[in-house]
């Protein structure tokens, strides 16, 4: 297959926002160096890690990527210095590249970080329980990039209770302080995020938050049946907080094209299913790329992010629903939430 030139084009002048990267878990586990270009991870489905750094991450045209904080949910009462210590480490990885990257925490600082070339950054957390239901560290997180709250990840926690893993529970309201850390994250222009969330907990707070909120990385289980997905319901919740929901890159919750083609042409038909559903203003990217997972061969590595623009007019897609589903959607709701 050939990239077109429409496709290259359209994606250059496209601004490209992952809702997920776990490359500061890589950084932390692994030591991966983001300045390196790394040969792309050889293992079948690109297991586990290996998937961008900074040189792919530019060739692939990425303009800005929420970096995923993940804390041990055994860590207890030292989730925020934990917390603390992830953001500390953006901050390094930016001051050590800083012609390539930049923290930024608002809608024109992300657009003036993409016209000098860099790589706007900012985080967001993975589960509730790394704030050990301390609300009153929030504004200090905030200040120094976090930009979304997941309300959980793969265990129950004193917020709500996940889609899958420990404690999960589909029929689980939002817990007292679940509701207070929603109404908390609204005050302070921090994003909620619904991923991993359980179903009632994604309906009480969708309908709870007084703005937009995110589900920054799933699936439609429509397209594919898989205990990451999300049903036309949730959809719909979160479409009616002007949110937008990120389709994932992992293939166990993509499943598989009917067809055989790849993975980009799946991500489409997910996509596609938002846009009919809910419209294409709800529809964004969540890659989950470092997840610790298997990715379709491609769309497992950054550079290849140009064939997902072409899947995407492959599929019939008009210019301005690209530019809209790449970036554009996500950052209205930020704007609106985050300023």
């Amino acid at each position: 297959m050939i990239l077109s030139a429409e496709a290259r084009a359209l994606h250059a002048s496209s601004l490209f926002v992952d809702l997920h990267c776990d490359l500061l878990l890589a950084k932390k586990l692994l030591g991966w160096d983001w300045r390196r270009r790394h040969a792309p991870n050889p293992l079948p489905g690109a297991a586990l890690f290996g998937h961008c750094d900074i040189p792919r991450l530019k060739e692939g045209g990425v303009s800005a990527m929420a970096l995923g904080v993940v804390i041990n949910p055994l860590r207890g009462r030292s989730g925020p210095a934990a917390i603390d210590a992830d953001l500390a480490r953006m901050a390094q990885e930016v001051a050590r590249s800083p012609e390539d990257l930049a923290v930024c925490g608002t809608v024109q600082a992300i657009r003036t970080a993409r016209a000098q070339g860099r790589i706007a950054c900012f985080a967001g957390l993975e589960g509730a329980h790394g704030l050990d239901t301390r609300l009153e560290d929030l504004p200090r997180f905030r200040a120094a990039g976090l930009r979304y709250v997941g309300l959980a990840h793969f265990s129950a926690n004193a917020a709500c209770r996940p889609m899958v893993g420990w404690g999960a529970d589909n029929t689980a309201p939002l817990s007292d302080y679940g509701r207070a850390l929603v109404d908390e994250l609204g005050r302070l222009g921090i994003l909620v995020d619904l991923a991993h969330v359980g179903r009632a907990g994604v309906i009480e707070a969708a309908a709870r938050a007084n703005k937009p909120v995110i589900i920054s990385h799933t699936a439609c289980t429509a397209v594919h049946a898989s205990p990451r997905g999300v049903d036309d319901g949730l959809l719909r919740a979160v479409a009616d907080t002007d949110g937008v929901v990120g389709v994932i890159f992992v293939t166990p919750f993509l499943g598989q094209h009917p067809s055989g083609k790849g993975g980009a042409a799946q991500v489409v038909r997910h996509l596609d299913h938002i846009r009919r559903t809910v419209g294409v203003r709800h529809a964004a990217i969540g890659t989950d790329w470092e997840g610790f997972a298997l990715y379709p061969s491609d769309l497992d590595s950054a550079d290849k992010l140009p064939w997902l623009t072409q899947a995407l007019l492959d599929a019939g897609w008009p210019p301005a629903d690209v530019h809209a589903v790449l970036g554009e959607n996500f950052l209205r709701v930020f704007g609106a939430v985050c300023g």
